[in-house]
């Protein structure tokens, strides 16, 4: 967000906006020309749209704003000054450069793994899967406790239970906040959903006859479809492992595979598969 500051707004748009996200102050007066150069940079850098930093502009020539400038002590203009729960944190004075102000704003602006979150938050509730795929990638780059709480909470509307599971796993007490709580209460009630009596039926039949393919082969798919794909993978490689043209194994291992994209648990059961065909 880009706006000018008010008597107003002021409370508003800088004290309280900034108890949520960095907000930078850009102070400026028409009677200094190098203003005008240094003001079109930062909202260029900063941008309208930016999620994690708003950028707010204060004409010290209003004599109800020219106190703000004074409690900071600021000497020149123009002048920057990012703000973070209520209180100054950074200045930068003076006519600058675009490599000064891409390095005073460098701290506060998102970086490549922050703006893959935010694509794949857009993302999630219209097509999962590619917020699947861009939440990988975040990770890869930044393996932070936002990131995996939503590829958490992307996995489980992908119906991969073990995968939530195992994400929540990875998530410190200090991040359990109601995101994690929110995520944790429908992996449970999913997980119930996913243990039916058919399935326990089928569990203990094939507890009994431990060597029937068949068994192991309806098994797979209900695990699959329950969203415990890790075990109906293991299962149809187990199959394979024994007769490579039992039944229907390989087409339901390759369409399982198929319909998990790129996520590594197929790309692990894929290198499996193969090497069992070449």
């Amino acid at each position: 967000m880009i706006l000018d500051i008010t008597v107003e707004n002021f409370q508003q748009a800088l004290i309280q906006a900034s108890m949520e996200k960095t907000v930078v102050i850009f102070f400026h007066a028409a009677q200094v020309p190098e203003c005008e150069p240094m003001r079109i940079q930062a909202e260029q850098l900063i941008g309208a749209d930016n999620s994690h930093v708003d950028l707010v502009r204060v004409d010290v020539a209003d004599p109800q704003l020219q106190s703000l400038a004074m409690q900071l002590g600021l000497q020149a203009l123009p002048a920057l000054v990012a703000f973070k729960e209520g209180q100054p944190v950074d200045v930068l004075e003076g006519p600058q450069d675009e490599h000064a102000l891409k390095t005073f704003l460098k701290p506060y602006l998102p970086n490549e793994a922050e703006l893959l979150l935010d694509q794949a938050k857009q993302m999630l509730g219209m097509d999962p899967k590619a917020a699947y795929g861009l939440l990988q990638q975040a990770r890869a780059l930044d393996d932070t406790p936002a990131i995996r709480l939503t590829l958490a909470e992307t996995a489980l509307a992908l119906n991969k239970l073990e995968e939530t599971q195992q994400l929540l796993g990875t998530i410190g007490m200090a991040d359990q906040d109601s995101q994690y709580q929110h995520i944790l209460a429908r992996l449970e009630l999913a997980q119930e959903a996913a243990d039916s009596p058919e399935l326990r039926e089928l569990e203990q039949k094939l507890a009994a006859a431990p060597d029937d393919l068949g068994l192991k082969e309806e098994l797979a798919v209900q695990y699959f479809q329950a969203g415990r794909q890790e075990e109906g993978l293991q299962l149809l490689i187990e199959i394979l492992q024994k007769d490579l043209a039992f039944g229907e194994a390989k087409k339901h291992l390759l369409d399982m595979l198929t319909s998990m994209g790129a996520d590594p648990l197929a790309s692990r059961y894929r290198r499996k598969l193969y090497s069992m065909l070449y």
